[in-house]
């Protein structure tokens, strides 16, 4: 029952982590397929298996469809979810530590700094007069500014949202206007700038 489960979650995953979750789906199927083999080595992708495992004999006895819990939004959860949402906790847990994680391998193919075309302190200067030209003719308001000088420098919304005594939602608002107002400088003076 938990390889069954287990190569379902990860199938259903798929559509919602991507490639991490193919390779999940490959490596349990393939473990199940082989795991009585002689001299097979079990992927780590086994652990998940384990995991439903685990929780399965803390349920012995009890079927998958049988009630757990009542979820925070008041959705039943039966035993069955719960696996899945073992399953899906680690998968996410590995996907962002895989995120986080690049290999020196990555670096090998990559140019010579050398090769990069340099820019010089005229051009420079004329992107920030460009950027600021574009923001001028947005026609933004003092709290418009603090919402993208904000995001540029990597404030999070829910601290702009104290910032000007708000909702997280009215500084999403805020930025989807300046979104809209970029958009339709670009289009109307694009040939200008």
């Amino acid at each position: 029952m938990k390889e069954k489960v287990t190569i379902k979650q990860t199938k259903t995953l798929i559509g919602y982590i991507g490639n991490d979750a193919i390779v999940a789906h490959e490596k349990v199927y393939i473990d199940v397929m082989h795991k009585d083999d002689e001299g097979y080595v079990l992927s780590d992708y086994y652990d998940l298996v384990q995991d439903v495992a685990l929780f399965l004999c803390e349920h012995f006895g009890k079927h998958l469809d049988d009630y757990l819990y009542t979820s925070k939004k008041g959705k039943e959860v039966t035993i069955k979810a719960e696996c899945y949402y073992i399953i899906k906790r680690e998968l996410y847990n590995r996907y962002r530590i895989g995120v986080k994680n690049v290999t020196l391998e990555a670096f090998r193919y990559m140019k010579d700094p050398k090769d990069f075309i340099e820019t010089s302190d005229e051009e420079t200067e004329a992107s920030y007069a460009r950027v600021d030209k574009i923001i001028s003719l947005m026609n933004s308001g003092e709290k418009h500014l603090i919402v993208l000088n904000g995001r540029l420098n990597g404030v999070t919304y829910a601290q702009l949202a104290v910032m000007l005594h708000c909702t997280t939602g009215g500084v999403h608002g805020f930025r989807h206007v300046m979104m809209r107002r970029y958009n339709k400088v670009m289009r109307l003076y694009a040939q200008e700038l």
